[in-house]
């Protein structure tokens, strides 16, 4: 059937996968202090090879461990905010970052979130994922999670 459209096919070799033995734990000094404000028990990020996945953020002040009472679009550029400061902590930046999960509260809101996405990345922009869910602290209306390399 292909022949009779004009397509043709073409294999491509792919690279054997490179699995990497070497995994880190990493702790920030930016957000330990947060997460022992609430108690919360897990790593800020996990790296395997070059590839780091960090722990879900939300809009809390760094400082003074207190959750921003502002609209989603506060809530959401204080998150990415505080991501980017995390991230010097391991010598990257948001322009790193190479994917983005985010939940809402409220799905409708998505066009705020598009657009605080869209004012902080550029192009390429990293790979997204939104959902809508119940979140576990307070008045917070989005938590974001990302994964990072140096060699984007």
């Amino acid at each position: 059937m292909t022949a009779a459209i004009g397509l043709s096919v073409t294999a491509v070799k792919l690279a054997p996968p490179r699995v990497s033995l070497m995994t880190i734990v990493h702790s920030s000094a930016s957000a330990s202090a947060a997460l022992a404000n609430f108690d919360i028990k897990n790593s800020t990020a996990i790296q395997v090879g070059d590839l780091y996945m960090f722990s879900g953020m939300t809009a809390i002040n760094l400082d003074t461990f207190e959750v921003s009472d502002g609209d989603l679009a506060t809530q959401a550029r204080l998150t990415l905010e505080n991501f980017g400061v995390i991230l010097q902590d391991f010598g990257l930046s948001l322009d790193h970052v190479v994917k983005v999960n985010a939940q809402l509260t409220n799905i409708s809101d998505f066009p705020v979130w598009n657009e605080v996405f869209l004012d902080i990345f550029d192009a390429p922009y990293p790979c997204r994922t939104t959902v809508g869910a119940p979140l576990v602290v307070g008045e917070i209306e989005v938590e974001i999670t990302a994964a990072s390399t140096p060699r984007r």
